[in-house]
């Protein structure tokens, strides 16, 4: 009896090296590596990896743990940039004398301040409007359009606000 041909993702489970796979995946996308280099890693072409992505889903949830955990890499990193942080210098000094070489190390621990465009990035992000520079001017805008004052309107569109004292249209982006 002949039965259909597995694909990549099928035999992976039937030799029960799918979740060594999936993890491998996940990792290499945590650490940045894109689409091409997956396939190129699993010996196949991308095009055959996107197809294996949309059947079966356990392999695309790979792919979006990865960025996931990549995101959450990042967002520490950003923070730890934002608090400040503690690191550890170390210079190693070889010097000649009469009886030899002498190795002497120095450590030094240091302060990484806090820096201001992290902190406020994370305060915007996590808090939104509150800490945004640009409040007044936000909350202004907001008032205006729910007043029905001021219309935004793209103008490149055919739409025209007739009923809006006041028409801003967007510059074209060169």
């Amino acid at each position: 009896m002949k039965g259909k041909m597995l694909d990549l993702y099928e035999r992976w489970e039937e030799s029960g090296h799918l979740n060594s796979r999936l993890k491998a995946i996940s990792e290499m996308i945590s650490k940045r590596a894109t689409q091409r280099q997956v396939a190129e890693y699993l010996g196949i072409t991308e095009k055959t990896l996107i197809k294996l992505r949309k059947a079966h889903p356990k392999l695309n949830k790979a792919f979006q743990y990865g960025d996931e955990e990549l995101k959450e890499k990042l967002v520490d990193a950003m923070y730890q940039r934002a608090i400040g942080f503690e690191y550890e210098e170390t210079q190693t000094v070889i010097e000649e004398t009469k009886s030899g070489t002498k190795k002497r190390i120095t450590k030094y621990k240091k302060q990484s301040l806090p820096e201001i465009t992290a902190i406020k990035y994370l305060l915007i992000t996590k808090f939104g409007i509150e800490y945004n520079e640009k409040k007044a001017e936000i909350e202004l805008m907001t008032k205006r359009l729910e007043k029905g004052e001021e219309v935004w309107i793209n103008e490149y569109s055919d739409e025209e606000s007739i009923s809006t004292p006041r028409v801003r249209k967007q510059s074209k982006k060169q």
